[in-house]
């Protein structure tokens, strides 16, 4: 493989790093008084013996600390800001042939290979082509790009790779480095790679943080810019940089939005957790979170819209190796659902609604009134999702479907796709997923039971009826698969649908004719 003089991002994780979205640190005076002195220790230490670099590592980062003591920033873009002079200053150490022992060039090849198998297995699976688009956070001055193309070939695939940093003398390098890498790669066609300058969060969520809510974390903004990385990409990697993020959970909600359905997120160290944990004991203000343990990881992924596949911290990366190498490799796998942080529980007579479900679209719904809801719905994020729901039986005669409890897909929102006749209020539209002859008779003014466990995607403005009624179509599939797995299937025993002849009321709101109220689904999955 040919060899090029650029960084690797990943001996000096720490600095390459920091700017992709430490939120709430910066230093005191200008870096570039330090930077040569930091270059000429990292020169001076990294042809060492490579077992006593991370102490030398971690002692340079400890004195680049206590030279410039950090203190807390008034904004997130006045810390961006001067983190981009930082790296822009470091860009042509970063882009030299010393940033690369030749001792972390396997571990890299293993973590590159191991990215790209699960990608395209994961892929294949789905029945997608041979071309694949790559997303790589903090790519720096293309330290990663090299192994992508070899390992693409030997998988031969098409690679598409797009590289974030936001320093703009990083992205400079990357894209030089990137003409040269595609012009020396084998099947030079079948590549592309091009970098582009922004934080990783605000450059797909449109905001600086996801806010925590009832469906996990906050959607952000969708406009031009957004769009651009929304849903584009079949995998995206985070190497030797994740616990320079001040706001994790930010991070892996910017990770989902970006992938699509059934893309890989990878977290990913050469040199592990333990590595990564003396940097943050040693200078916190530079690393303020370890890489994630795998209990930590799995709570990291709770209202996530993620399923956990691999977590290795020790491999074999060359065939002949006599140990294992210490590294980091996290992976996660988008799925079409998140469960929800409580479980909403919904009780009301079904109203007429709009008409449209049925009549227009082939989904008949049951309408819960906005006006008897609308304080419980001011905190729901619009959007579809899943759950369970039982129709009472209040006559003395027995009613086919009556008193069963039965699947459920709804739509919390507006109706955007209506233009011109959205709904004024948000309202609750519910379809149940039954069987033809399920449920006898419609059954307008009866009272409903609903509980909302779990969420599929926001609400979106479909540019056409066909598209709205091909992604109805794949939430009613979705929401029919996934309730009978765990966690969704075991809130089908809750008692506010088991136990209907006990008068319900919820505690959030509401009386005897109309109520709803909000628990966490963390307890009741606890106790269940």
């Amino acid at each position: 493989m040919h060899h090029f003089k650029f960084s690797t991002g990943t001996l000096l994780m720490f600095y390459t790093s920091t700017f992709l979205h430490v939120r709430a640190f910066t230093y005191s005076r200008p870096y570039h008084k330090i930077s040569r002195n930091i270059v000429g220790r990292c020169k001076e230490n990294f042809f060492k013996s490579f077992s006593s670099f991370d102490d030398d590592f971690i002692d340079m980062q400890k004195r680049a600390g206590e030279n410039n003591p950090s203190t807390i920033t008034k904004t997130i873009e006045d810390h961006l800001s001067h983190q981009k002079n930082v790296f822009d200053d470091m860009s042509s150490f970063f882009n030299s042939e010393e940033a690369t022992p030749d001792e972390v060039k396997p571990i890299l090849r293993y973590l590159v290979k191991k990215t790209l198998n699960q990608m395209k297995t994961a892929k294949e699976d789905e029945g997608e082509s041979k071309t694949f688009t790559l997303l790589d956070i903090g790519c720096g001055t293309g330290a990663l790009f090299p192994y992508y193309l070899e390992a693409a070939n030997e998988l031969s695939i098409e690679l598409s790779i797009v590289g974030l940093d936001l320093s703009t003398k990083m992205v400079d390098c990357a894209n030089d480095n990137a003409i040269e890498i595609i012009a020396h790669s084998d099947n030079t066609s079948k590549h592309s790679i091009r970098c582009e300058a922004g934080d990783f969060v605000k450059t797909v969520m449109g905001v600086d943080y996801c806010e925590k809510t009832l469906t996990g974390f906050d959607n952000g903004v969708i406009n031009e810019s957004t769009e651009n990385f929304r849903e584009k990409f079949d995998a995206v990697v985070i190497n030797a940089c994740f616990g320079n993020f001040l706001n994790q959970d930010s991070v892996i909600m910017a990770a989902a939005s970006s992938l699509k359905s059934g893309g890989l997120f990878v977290i990913s160290h050469p040199l592990g957790h333990d590595f990564v944990d003396k940097l943050r004991k040693e200078n916190p203000s530079t690393v303020p979170n370890a890489l994630p343990t795998e209990a930590e990881l799995e709570y990291l992924l709770q209202f996530q819209q993620f399923d956990k596949m691999d977590f290795i911290e020790k491999a074999k990366v060359v065939d002949d190796a006599k140990d294992d190498s210490t590294l980091y490799y996290a992976s996660c796998q988008k799925v079409p659902h998140r469960i929800l942080r409580e479980v909403v529980r919904l009780r009301g007579n079904v109203d007429e609604g709009y008409g449209r479900g049925g009549k227009k679209l082939g989904f008949p719904t049951a309408n819960l009134p906005a006006s008897l809801f609308s304080n419980a719905l001011a905190n729901v994020p619009t959007g579809v999702y899943l759950g369970w729901a039982v129709i009472e039986n209040s006559g003395n005669d027995s009613v086919k479907g009556r008193d069963v409890i039965h699947k459920a897909v709804v739509n919390v929102g507006y109706s955007p796709t209506f233009e011109g006749k959205e709904n004024k209020e948000k309202i609750v539209e519910a379809h149940l997923i039954v069987e033809d002859g399920d449920i006898e008779c419609d059954f307008y003014g009866e009272t409903m039971r609903l509980a909302l466990c779990g969420f599929l995607r926001p609400e979106k403005r479909f540019p056409s009826f066909p598209d709205l009624i091909a992604a109805i179509t794949n939430d009613v599939a979705n929401s029919k698969k996934f309730l009978d797995f765990t966690p969704y299937s075991d809130f089908k025993q809750d008692n506010f649908l088991q136990s209907l002849s006990e008068q319900w009321v919820g505690s959030s709101g509401g009386d005897s004719i109309a109520s709803y109220e909000f628990a966490s689904t963390s307890d009741f999955l606890e106790k269940s």
